[in-house]
């Protein structure tokens, strides 16, 4: 990972170096995601459509057979 200081102007705006706008593949005009965490910003792509973004981001905590895994869990309730 890459580091690049930035200065904001007056108006609070600042220039995404030549690295982070080619990273991205961002043009002219484009929307940008800034998400606040803690300290820490956080600059990505606005994606077209949030649901295909998000679908499958918690596959790994969920098994591939939601009936067996139900099962599982009311056996061991019992």
């Amino acid at each position: 990972m890459a580091a690049t200081t930035v200065r904001t102007n007056r108006k609070y705006r600042i220039v995404i170096p030549r690295a982070g706008r080619e990273a991205l593949q961002l043009r002219p005009d484009d929307t940008l995601l800034f998400v606040v965490s803690g300290h820490s910003v956080i600059l990505r792509r606005r994606p077209a459509s949030f649901t295909e973004a998000m679908r499958g981001l918690t596959k790994e905590l969920w098994p591939a057979d939601p009936a067996d895994w139900l099962e599982k869990v009311q056996a061991a309730r019992e």
